[in-house]
């Protein structure tokens, strides 16, 4: 019992916490049957029988119930361990991972890591594009760039420039419907915005305005297919203002609907921020990021 693997510890408590192997599988970036002989084994070095196989997944048995606090607190400690070797490194060298939205990772990005590995050549960038926000504390990613301030005390934050947001059509589309003149006509319009995510509505919301998702003629969480549908002249959305105007066939429009600017600041755990990478890449980005943020943006 001394000499349980780590990995073999690692895969029941995933397979403990997803009851799929398949779930599990995809999370540690292995096969199903790797994973299936490391629950074999663990099964096999401690004598029990942890998972009740179903044709609906596994499902955990009272005796591996009873092992799966402590392999939690296994994963916390190797998740620790991690963080802090890479903390600990002084080498300009390396993977850094960073995550970042769409529009920010698409747009706004590439020259920075273009300027950056100009300077840094032997560090080597993962970039994680996605609208969620990425578990630093878990390693899913090294810095990321957010558009709100984090508020765990574990992060080390650092505030970018604010991205002004506005109101835009396509210039086809208001040839065809006009420009709404009050928010109750605005809400008659073909307006894109999301589907799951409730952002845009509850922002309307603490601005005074009411929209409901039905509002929403096109939904989509996709924030450039959002933009490409206002390009193409299927309706009104809201996005960066500096972005848009790069784009001819698009107006301004509702100038007199003020939006909140929004916030960008880049991230990373305490651990890690003494990592010289780490480090490095956070303060070239934090000065890259000075001023008008779409200076230097790739279209």
């Amino acid at each position: 019992m001394n000499n349980v693997e780590w990995d073999l510890v690692r895969s029941f408590w995933i397979v403990a916490r997803t009851g799929s192997l398949s779930a599990a599988a995809r999370e540690l970036g292995v096969s199903q049957p790797t994973l299936s002989r490391h629950i074999q084994a663990i099964e096999s070095v401690t004598e029990l029988n942890l998972f009740k196989r179903t044709t609906q997944g596994l499902i955990l048995t009272e005796a591996g119930g009873g092992l799966v606090e402590a392999a939690a607190k296994m994963n916390d400690a190797a998740e620790l361990f991690s963080r802090q070797v890479a903390g600990l490194s002084e080498r300009l060298e390396g993977d850094i991972r960073i995550s970042v939205n769409e529009i920010v990772g698409t747009y706004l990005l590439p020259p920075a890591i273009a300027a950056f590995r100009r300077k840094h050549p032997s560090v080597s960038i993962e970039i994680v594009i996605t609208n969620q926000v990425s578990n630093i504390n878990k390693r899913e990613a090294d810095i990321a760039l957010r558009m709100f301030r984090p508020t765990q005390s574990d992060l080390v934050v650092n505030r970018l420039s604010d991205i002004a947001l506005g109101f835009f059509a396509s210039k086809d589309y208001i040839k065809k419907h006009g420009v709404p003149g009050s928010f109750d006509e605005f809400r008659t319009h073909t307006l894109i915005g999301f589907d799951e995510s409730m952002d845009f509505i509850d922002g309307a919301r603490q601005m005074g305005f009411h929209l409901e998702r039905d509002n929403f003629v096109i939904r989509t969480d996709h924030l450039l297919a959002q933009l490409n549908m206002c390009r193409a002249g299927v309706g009104i959305a809201g996005t960066h203002i500096e972005l848009a105007r790069r784009y001819p066939e698009l107006q301004q429009i509702l100038d007199w609907i003020q939006l909140p600017a929004l916030e960008l600041w880049v991230v990373c755990h305490s651990d890690t921020q003494h990592n010289s990478r780490i480090r490095a890449l956070r303060s070239f980005l934090s000065e890259w990021f000075k001023g008008d943020a779409y200076e230097k943006c790739v279209i």
